[in-house]
């Protein structure tokens, strides 16, 4: 916006100074002046702009620190320790008896006994045997004859319609009767028969015996015993450890910054003037007279 302004300002100056120098001709008047050598014309201007600016200021900032501190830590350590229980313990004390024991022993003995026994025997056994027997016989019968081609011979009755009878031949024709005829038929088979009898077995009977025999047993007796034993109890014991601790200490420090301020700024900048020529008095030449460039110029007129 600055910069805008001092544009704008020396614009407006470049353009009252150059009106005057166009209306100012040898004899004070606008006439048509000479035209002089070509040379540079600059103009002094100031113009805001943002200038960077370096100060001093002071920050603080946090750095990491590892600082050694003592602490009571513990420890499990056994220690032995004695101790003495007193408990009951059962010992067996033996006893011994008489008793009065049954015992079997095994003797043999001969009984007689029933036994079966199966017997192998031979037994002729009937059967009749069946057999279809043919018992038939021949017979006379008339049957038609047939030609040398397997066909039935014809008799020719002239121009007859009715049907002619062919010529029959009388032939012995078997005629079957089967009959079922019964043969016996004898054979021995063998047969197996139960048979009981009575023989002397061998048998084995337990017999009791009664005996006197020594037993010992055992009766259970309580008696106090004192017991002395060693146990290792675990106990925490405290001590003495160092570690090392992080710690986030503030520091102040003095660093230059940066910072952008709005001064004003003197530049020289070029301005070219407009020909000097009869159709400016026509066309305003008094208000064209300077362009700086081009830069504020919104129409074309005959001076270009």
């Amino acid at each position: 916006m600055f910069n805008l302004r001092g544009l704008l300002a020396g614009a407006a100056f470049l353009a009252a100074s150059g009106a005057l120098q166009a209306c100012a001709g040898p004899c004070g008047g606008c006439g048509p002046a000479p035209a002089p050598a070509p040379a540079p014309c600059t103009r002094t201007i100031t113009v805001y702009e943002m200038v960077p600016e370096h100060y001093e200021t002071t920050r603080t900032t946090y750095k990491t620190e590892y600082v050694n501190e003592t602490y009571t830590a513990y420890r499990t350590e056994c220690v032995p320790e004695v101790r003495t229980c007193t408990k009951t313990v059962y010992k067996k004390v033996p006893e011994y008896r008489d008793e009065c024991r049954t015992t079997y022993k095994c003797i043999t003995v001969q009984e007689p006994r029933c036994v079966t026994k199966k017997v192998c025997t031979w037994k002729e056994v009937t059967t009749v045997h069946k057999k279809w027997v043919d018992q038939g016989h021949y017979e006379c019968r008339m049957v038609p004859c047939k030609d040398f081609f397997g066909g039935f011979k014809k008799k020719g009755c002239g121009d007859c319609c009715e049907p002619c009878c062919p010529p029959m031949k009388e032939k012995k024709v078997w005629v079957p009767c089967k009959v079922c005829v019964e043969t016996p038929c004898t054979k021995k088979v063998k047969c197996w028969e139960t048979v009981s009898h009575t023989e002397m077995v061998c048998v084995k009977k337990s017999i009791p015996c009664h005996e006197t025999v020594k037993v010992c047993t055992y009766r259970c007796v309580p008696e106090c015993v004192t017991h002395t034993y060693t146990v290792n109890v675990s106990r925490c014991v405290p001590y003495t450890a160092t570690r090392c601790v992080a710690k986030c200490v503030p520091v102040c420090e003095k660093v230059t910054a940066c910072r952008m301020v709005c001064k004003p700024v003197t530049k020289v900048v070029p301005v070219t003037e407009c020909c000097a020529s009869p159709c400016c008095d026509d066309c305003g030449g008094h208000k064209k007279g300077f362009s700086l460039g081009g830069l504020f110029s919104k129409k074309s007129s005959c001076c270009d």
